[in-house]
């Protein structure tokens, strides 16, 4: 319904568009002062508009193009009926891999590219990692510099989205064969997940939001009202390696489970992310997981999970934009 319209007035073109999900590029300022040889893949969530991390002018995606980068964002869903309905978690990794990692690589003739990725953009992305390492172990060298932020580690700690997800999930799991192939609602989606968490969750986001000032406020306050499709398949995937596995099982991964040990790592943790918790995202710096990149980075701010979609934190966007700028 608004995608269109939110682009618009951004300089967003299309990239890659199908009747699935868009592609969307956000060129680099002319003015920068380095053009970048390599792009950012902003590999957004999957369950909440890719609009949103553009709806304001103080945004990451600005930053980046200030610094010379340009932005390919990945869009998953399309407002149509059964868009992306029944798609696994290995689709969404197929895709992203097809249609963004191996076009870019060619386009822009580098070796790796940089990606900074948002929640379940987080899993989607170490997923195709993972698998494709299995098959390939330098796989993990098309990729230079990776940034995740409000990303849960899944199966090592506890997982923060359970306070939001365990219920739902719970619910909905005798019903997967069935709603499979059929599309459900953010909208309708957010009903169900208010009447699992209390509504103490939505009144904390709207008073966030309301902060930043009326015109922000109606914004997302359009953003959940907006009727996208989420893949049913695919959350429910995410949700049962989160519930499903043994969390107890004595590994602790940040994700990568092959050699990543050529790329670059920066972890950003939102103090107040009440969607995936600090307990879930945080990397202690006496564990063995920052030894298996070339250089780990992370920073921990009083932010929330929709940072992304909100004014302000500048001092955190210049710091990843010019984290990402150094090669």
């Amino acid at each position: 319904m608004l995608d269109r319209l939110y682009f618009a007035n951004t300089k967003a073109q299309i990239y890659y568009e199908d009747a699935n999900f868009n592609i969307w590029k956000f060129a680099a300022e002319e003015s920068a002062g380095k053009r970048q040889k390599r792009p950012i893949i902003l590999n957004y969530s999957i369950m909440t508009r890719a609009y949103g991390t553009c709806f304001n002018k103080d945004n990451f995606i600005e930053f980046f193009n200030r610094q010379g980068f340009d932005v390919f964002l990945m869009d998953w869903g399309k407002e149509s009926l059964f868009t992306l309905s029944g798609w696994t978690l290995n689709d969404l990794a197929d895709a992203f891999d097809a249609k963004a990692v191996t076009p870019l690589l060619k386009d822009y003739k580098v070796d790796n590219l940089n990606v900074f990725a948002i929640c379940i953009g987080g899993l989607i992305t170490s997923h195709l990692i993972n698998r494709e390492l299995k098959k390939n172990k330098d796989y993990g060298k098309r990729f230079h510099k990776i940034s995740y932020y409000g990303s849960p580690i899944l199966g090592s700690r506890d997982l923060g989205m359970a306070r939001s997800f365990l219920q739902f999930y719970q619910t909905m799991k005798p019903y997967r064969p069935a709603l499979e192939k059929t599309g459900i609602s953010l909208y309708a989606m957010d009903m169900i997940i208010m009447q699992s968490t209390g509504i103490s969750m939505m009144e904390w986001f709207w008073q966030r939001f309301w902060e930043a000032g009326p015109e922000t406020f109606t914004k997302a306050l359009a953003l959940t009202c907006d009727d996208r499709l989420v893949p049913f398949a695919a959350f429910m995937d995410i949700l049962e390696g989160a519930f499903a596995s043994n969390p107890d099982n004595g590994k602790e991964s940040f994700h990568f489970d092959g050699d990543v040990s050529n790329i670059h790592f920066f972890n950003l943790v939102g103090e107040h992310d009440f969607l995936v918790m600090p307990s879930a995202s945080i990397v202690e710096w006496n564990s063995t997981i920052p030894q298996q990149f070339a250089s780990f980075d992370q920073v921990i701010f009083p932010g929330g999970h929709f940072i992304f979609a909100r004014p302000g934190f500048q001092d955190v966007k210049e710091r990843l934009a010019a984290w990402f700028a150094t090669d």
